[in-house]
């Protein structure tokens, strides 16, 4: 084992007798230089020398380097774990990835690769963890992963490009724990297939293992481990990893009814589906997932009431049901209630922690005859006033206008009226000044 991670080594990995790094004659199993300053390319460490590297971990991950990611990978036979994370690598996948028969852990998140999803990847199919997530994949996601990666435990897909809908074969991932494709722009339904993820539909046991790890040569042990999306913080997990079950489908186009099935999952303890187009109501059996504790269904278009179940869900500790359509009263339950307001702001809600039923009731407008048409009684009065000016002007008009148009006397006598008053008024004028 060569472990220099988490120091402050900088500057390009130097060339080691035309072979790659390291070179021993002895068998070798971990290189990790994670965690450090390094930069440049890494296409001497990967391509130079023959087949005989037995290195089976190799870790390169939260470093600077950049460049393609070298096409040598068939001088790597034995290689199990491979995490690049958090570089500046560029350019599509290389095709000798496929070359890598006993990959079981593959890194590549918070880089700059592009292209449709790996297709060198179906000849990996041992594998356990992949995280492709923080890239420019773009593209639908293939069939075949739900065919090709039949052990596969986490796969995280967030924050790509990715189109089309979740393929149905995804539901053969009975072993999957942690699924993530937020922020990408996937559309259509949620498989109504998805309770056939077995191991989050088996709540933890006391008995079970709390960390997933990889046995190397003399006894080393290295450690998977996952960035995780919950209570709205990323979360890094690597010595309880076993434990944690997690589904974010967030921030994208999908669209439907939630699928009854997923309240089947009673040991998923995050489930994501914001930021979508999703319609209808909640479960009404959302209550058997025993174990969620954080619940996001903000920003789509359900409606209807928040399900009673909701209320016994007893580890619930992060919930987000605000800008829907939802109604009625909020269900009572110290744990609902413990929520604050902004959860369920944007609806027609009413309860604690809003403001109660009654009290939203005494300051709505109040219906002057109990059915409702006060407008329309509005608009009947207007209606009524204008026709009544109407009708005032015209008649007035014409009872003292018509008769000087008819009768020639009266108009004489009224001319004669106006010329005196006149008259009278201007003397009145010259007097005064």
């Amino acid at each position: 084992e060569l472990n220099l991670s988490n120091n402050q080594i900088y500057g390009v990995i130097p060339y080691f007798d035309h072979r790659p790094l390291p070179y021993q004659p002895f068998e070798f199993g971990l290189l990790d230089l994670s965690n450090n300053a390094l930069s440049g390319s890494i296409i001497h460490l990967i391509c130079n020398g023959d087949n005989k590297s037995v290195i089976i971990s190799l870790k390169l991950s939260k470093n600077y380097f950049s460049g393609d990611i070298p096409d040598c990978w068939m001088n790597w036979p034995h290689l199990q774990v491979l995490n690049l994370d958090d570089n500046y690598f560029t350019g599509n996948l290389p095709i000798s990835i496929g070359t890598l028969s006993s990959l079981r852990s593959l890194h590549l998140r918070n880089n700059r690769l592009a292209g449709i999803f790996p297709v060198s990847l179906k000849n990996c199919s041992s594998l356990i963890s992949l995280d492709i997530g923080e890239n420019d994949f773009f593209g639908s996601i293939p069939t075949w992963v739900g065919e090709r990666f039949p052990r596969l435990l986490i796969l995280n897909l967030r924050s790509n490009k990715f189109n089309g809908s979740l393929p149905v074969q995804l539901c053969h991932l009975t072993f999957l724990r942690i699924l993530d494709v937020a922020h990408n722009n996937l559309s259509g339904t949620i498989p109504r297939c998805i309770n056939n993820f077995t191991a989050m539909a088996t709540i933890n046991s006391s008995n079970q293992k709390n960390a997933i790890y990889y046995f190397v040569t003399r006894g080393n042990i290295v450690f998977e481990d996952a960035s995780v999306v919950t209570k709205g913080l990323l979360v890094e997990y690597n010595s309880i990893l076993n434990l944690v079950r997690s589904i974010d489908i967030s921030k994208n186009n999908f669209s439907g009814e939630i699928p009854m099935q997923l309240t089947n999952l009673e040991g998923l303890q995050t489930l994501n589906l914001s930021h979508n187009f999703f319609v209808g109501k909640i479960p009404e059996n959302i209550g058997n997932m025993r174990s969620i504790e954080s619940l996001d269904f903000s920003t789509n278009r359900l409606f209807g009431r928040i399900p009673q179940s909701m209320s016994s869900l007893s580890f619930l500790n992060h919930l987000n049901l605000s800008e829907n359509d939802l109604s009625g009263q909020i269900p009572s339950s110290t744990q609902l209630q413990s929520f604050g307001a902004s959860c369920f702001s944007g609806n027609d809600l009413c309860g604690a922690p809003l403001p109660d039923c009654t009290e939203k009731n005494t300051f709505a407008p109040e219906v002057p005859n109990g059915n409702g048409n006060e407008d329309e009684d509005a608009d009947e009065v207007d209606w009524l006033l204008y026709a009544s000016m109407a009708l005032g002007f015209v008649v007035g008009f014409w009872c003292f206008i018509g008769p000087l148009l008819v009768n020639r006397r009266w108009r004489y006598k009224y001319g004669h009226f106006l010329d005196g008053f006149v008259d009278r008024f201007c003397y009145f004028v010259r007097k005064c000044y």
